[in-house]
């Protein structure tokens, strides 16, 4: 048709004749062969651009995929085929190259069923979605078919290549500029929501790609899930190692074939074949740009790679972005975890707030936690969470035996998905537990396992991850210094009460009260306050020790202990002096009020019922006591003892089970 031109070029040839608005709804096929070629017989495909994949896979199984020279010779042709599909075919040459137009995409108004059935039998589709594939399709007559073919023959000889190039050019680069434009305003989303969602419209809308979808990779999950599609349903994720081939150097920016396998693949998705495009980031995917039911031209696939290459980045940096505002959150979040673990009153609080904060930070619904005994062999509960607490704290595992007891002894964070299903477990899952998934780690000291933190039955019933855990492990590093702490503290102030309490009775020791009473004497002296001492001995305590044994002996002594401790207030101090004898310490009292007390203790000890008694000379237990005050009695330490003792004395010279105040003798030092 164009004498003496040069070469024509398919690609700016199609993309020429696809920017016409009367061509833009159908599927162009371009077929050609060359006048020095030695396949004169027949013309092969050299170039595509396609709208709907369906039916263009129908119209070239129907006309041919390779074409028969007296298929071009007709110029125009126009075919009706399959229950309702047409095709155009328009021929012409340019330069040396002879070319064949095949359009397709559209289909007649009336529907031949039966045609239907039997080519959806023939290709083993179903025969719905056929139909439904086909009634979206735009409308035409073959008429007006032969007009478009009579049309496109008659406007070829006036398409010249170096036109079609500067066409193809001035589209390309208004296009660059656009997606240029587009990309420039990517670097201001905030989120990967949002970059996801302006990804698959400038997919969907820029370039017109009729289905698209967008997959990111699920670390934990060792999944690809689809986080933003356009034209499609909802699309199931894929396992990362089954779509690891598919993105490959041989497989990506190519269209593939919806064989059984990558249907498998893409479940949910209806399609005739699909193309990905991977985004990668720092040398490795985390995830994938796929176009189903079209073939990319060179270059819209060129400006899609260049779309990936920048989306995979900014998702790099949000991620990265999310990564330290949640790791700084973290770091708030612990801080303040600290400082309520560490106002913990006791260490079993201490426990309950752990496994709470715990819990908090997964979401989890049950838990416990469980420490390890001094000889290192047994694990035990010490708080749960759904769960008896009497119960669980009457259970014991063995180190090494079950999940607790294997944390325990490896040392090893344990994260389970399903416990009937994992090789380290497979057990049977326990009727109290909702969900199969649970998570177990080690409370450590450097190498030192000191118990175990569990969790499990996530409050939407989810699996437990690889963030899970690591939050956790964290966690649990704190907690293990925060309960070694509050062990530490505990032992000091058992060995420092040790220190300064008598074990037979719980009371203080005569070394702590020499340090007390001077510590109240300096305060009394200062504030110009009064002070009493009572020295309380028993009567005939080494008779009734003599008959009843030492056992019993012990027993009145602590019996003793009890009833002056009960007869004193809070803010008085009570220590064993030695053997039977007792000494209270009565802060901001006088001598006069201090008889009333010193009375009641007396009177209690003589109504209390002892063994054996009735064998004393008195005929029962009593006490006598002696009473010494500041400022009165004395200044010191020594004195106000002295004066005390001496009115003891007294007490049981006068005949016993009475009570002695001091006389005023003042001490001269």
């Amino acid at each position: 048709m164009v004498e003496n031109a040069q070469e024509a070029p398919p690609a700016e040839l199609l993309a020429k004749l696809k920017s016409y608005p009367f061509l833009a709804q159908y599927n162009l096929n371009l077929f050609c062969l060359k006048k020095d070629s030695s396949a004169a017989d027949e013309f092969l495909p050299c170039g595509s651009i396609v709208q709907d994949a369906l039916s263009n896979e129908i119209g070239l199984n129907f006309i041919g995929r390779s074409l028969k020279p007296e298929l071009p010779a007709k110029k125009t042709a126009v075919y009706r085929y399959n229950g309702g599909f047409l095709s155009f075919v328009v021929s012409f040459n340019i330069g040396d190259t002879d070319f064949c137009l095949v359009g397709n995409g559209v289909r007649d108004k009336l529907i031949d069923f039966w045609q239907l059935e039997r080519l959806s039998r023939a290709d083993k589709v179903d025969v719905f979605s056929l139909l439904s594939q086909l009634e979206r399709l735009p409308v035409a007559t073959v008429h007006e078919l032969e007009e478009l073919a009579e049309h496109i023959h008659e406007m070829l000889p006036a398409l010249h290549p170096g036109e079609m190039y500067q066409s193809l050019y001035d589209q390309t680069v208004n296009r660059l500029a656009m997606v240029v434009g587009l990309l420039e305003q990517m670097d201001e989303l905030k989120s990967v929501n949002d970059l996801v969602s302006f990804t698959t419209e400038l997919l969907a809308f820029v370039f017109h790609f009729p289905k698209v979808a967008l997959a990111l990779l699920d670390a934990d999950r060792g999944t690809y899930s689809f986080v933003g599609q356009m034209g499609l349903e909802r699309v199931e994720d894929i396992a990362k190692d089954r779509l690891g081939e598919l993105l490959t150097k041989d497989h990506i920016k190519k269209p593939l074939n919806f064989d059984e396998e990558t249907a498998a693949l893409f479940s949910g998705v209806s399609a005739q074949n699909v193309t990905l495009f991977p985004l990668k980031a720092e040398g490795s995917h985390i995830g994938f740009i796929s176009l189903f039911d079209n073939e990319p031209q060179a270059v819209d696939a060129l400006l899609v790679e260049l779309l990936a290459a920048k989306a995979a980045a900014k998702i790099r940096q949000l991620k990265k972005e999310t990564e330290h505002l949640q790791l700084n959150a973290l770091s708030n979040r612990l801080l303040s975890v600290t400082n309520t673990l560490l106002f913990a009153e006791n260490k079993e609080e201490l426990y309950k707030t752990i496994l709470e904060l715990a819990a908090d930070l997964l979401n989890s619904t049950q838990g416990s936690i469980m420490l390890m005994d001094k000889s290192g062999e047994n694990l035990h509960i010490v708080f749960t969470m759904g769960m008896s607490l009497n119960l669980a704290q009457c259970m014991t595992v063995k180190v090494g035996k079950g999940i607790a007891g294997k944390v325990a002894k490896t040392g090893i964070p344990l994260l389970v998905n399903d416990i009937e299903k994992d090789t380290r477990i497979g057990i049977k899952n326990r009727p109290r537990f909702k969900s199969k998934s649970l998570i177990s780690i080690p409370l450590k000291l450097k190498d030192k396992t000191i118990g175990v933190l569990n969790l499990s039955d996530k409050g939407d019933l989810g699996v437990f991850t690889e963030s899970d855990k690591d939050l956790l492990t964290s966690f649990a590093n704190l907690a293990s210094l925060i309960i070694e702490r509050t062990l530490v503290i505990e032992e000091s102030v058992i060995f420092e009460k040790m220190a300064v309490t008598d074990a037979l009775t719980g009371l203080y020791n005569r070394r702590f009260l020499k340090n007390r009473l001077e510590e109240e004497l300096t305060r009394s002296i200062r504030q110009k306050l009064n002070l009493t001492i009572l020295f309380i001995d028993l009567d005939h305590f080494k008779i009734y020790n003599d008959l009843c044994g030492h056992i019993a002996g012990d027993e009145v002594l602590r019996k003793t202990a009890a009833i002056i401790k009960a007869s004193l207030r809070d803010m008085d101090v009570v220590a064993r002096y030695g053997g039977e004898e007792f000494c209270a310490i009565l802060p901001g009292t006088s001598k006069m009020e201090s008889l009333a007390v010193a009375e009641r203790i007396r009177a209690g000890i003589e109504r209390e019922v002892f063994p054996e008694e009735e064998n004393l000379p008195l005929g029962r237990l009593t006490t006598s006591i002696g009473v010494a005050s500041f400022p009165e009695d004395g200044h010191t330490f020594t004195s106000l003892v002295h004066a005390a003792d001496v009115a003891l004395y007294e007490a049981k010279t006068v005949g016993r089970n009475t009570v002695v105040v001091a006389r005023h003798v003042m001490d001269k030092d």
